[in-house]
């Protein structure tokens, strides 16, 4: 397994009074629609209190999917024409693609959900409750428009191509493009996605995904910097208190160089935790966003979080410190979820009044996110 690693924010929930969709089936609930939203987005917490009483896999797996497709019809309405929804085993995909891309993309998603368990075994795991939504848009208007829901008003963010919205039901968002251009980002995405029901803090889970995209979808050319030039744009950017950002989640938010390097050096530090993998699926597991999984690197790695940092920026003062983190984002972008395989916590969901600032700088995402 070492080789493998070789080579949003909460604010203030909407309380406005939510719209009811009308009833789309007999066995399935009428949907509830959060008001004020760009396009339409459930409220997952009152559609929660209308699970089945059981603890019948199976039962809630249906229920779920079925809410899940009502949705996508909702969304498809809202839209035009061109978008219509398929399906695979564990997937349902709401999107213009043309049949033989769509399948295609259905193909490779399914694919790639098995190679990540295999990859990251024990670590990752399936959804089993509800199958997981896929949400391909045709510009990045409309991508934009749907992701603004998601974000706190006003502020700067940086551009990004898709993204695993971990907010009530969890789903992959995403630009029509080019297979080719796609799979990366879902090979990424999927890997947030499958990690979920662990409290991973924001560096463990984008420095997972990292490796885990290189791994299944290697970045063809030369990268953008020699390694001497990241060395250095590490060195010159990481300090007392920038690293606190990183440590929390915060720098992932930057529209600046910082959300790069924070990718890259996630990506470094996973890679060295993962030496030995027995020992790192064993950290993985046991790790805390309230610490930056520091306790967890301890005992299960047998050195602290800011030896990491050391054995690539060199010695200073790295060590997380949560105390000084801010309560939101700065305390760990990546939460424990809830059944069915998404956090059900409207506090971290936000209605946007306005649109959000997207920089230029940047094309990864911030969110998963």
């Amino acid at each position: 397994m070492k080789e493998f690693f070789k080579g949003l924010s909460g604010s203030t929930p909407d309380t406005t009074k939510p719209a009811l969709a009308k009833m789309l089936g007999p066995e399935t609930p009428g949907l509830v629609l959060r008001s004020g939203m760009t396009l339409p987005i459930v409220d997952w917490n009152t559609m929660r209190a209308l699970e089945p009483p059981t603890v019948d896999k199976a039962a809630l797996d249906a229920f779920w999917t079925r809410l899940a497709r009502s949705w996508l019809e909702t969304l498809r309405a809202a839209l035009d024409a061109r978008y219509a929804i398929r399906e695979s085993e564990r997937f349902l995909m709401l999107g213009s693609l043309d049949e033989s891309r769509a399948n295609v993309v259905l193909e490779f998603v399914e694919r790639t959900r098995k190679r990540i368990l295999m990859i990251l075994d024990g670590v990752a795991a399936d959804a089993e409750v509800g199958k997981v939504c896929l949400l391909i848009f045709d510009g990045d208007d409309r991508y934009y428009q749907y992701v603004s829901n998601y974000y706190s008003k006003g502020g700067e963010y940086a551009l990004s191509g898709g993204m695993f919205l971990q907010y009530g039901y969890g789903h992959f968002v995403f630009v029509e493009s080019e297979i080719f251009v796609m799979e990366p980002t879902i090979a990424h995405e999927l890997s947030h996605c499958m990690v979920q029901h662990l409290s991973l803090p924001a560096w463990l889970n984008e420095g997972i995904a990292v490796n885990t995209e290189q791994r299944l979808c290697p970045p063809p050319g030369r990268p953008l910097f020699t390694p001497e030039e990241m060395r250095e744009k590490h060195v010159e950017f990481w300090n007392e208190a920038t690293i606190q950002e990183f440590w929390s989640g915060k720098s992932w938010l930057r529209p600046d160089e910082g959300n790069m390097l924070s990718y890259d050096l996630a990506k470094t530090f996973v890679g060295l935790a993962a030496e030995d993998f027995d020992a790192f699926r064993a950290f993985a597991n046991a790790a805390d966003v309230a610490d930056s999984a520091d306790a967890a690197a301890l005992k299960h790695l047998g050195y602290p979080v800011k030896n990491l940092a050391e054995a690539v920026l060199g010695e200073g003062a790295w060590e997380p410190k949560p105390e000084l983190w801010k309560d939101g984002v700065e305390r760990g972008q990546f939460q424990r979820f809830s059944p069915p395989h998404a956090r059900l916590n409207s506090s971290r969901s936000s209605a946007l009044k306005s649109r959000p600032k997207w920089s230029t700088r940047s094309r990864t995402s911030p969110v998963s996110k």
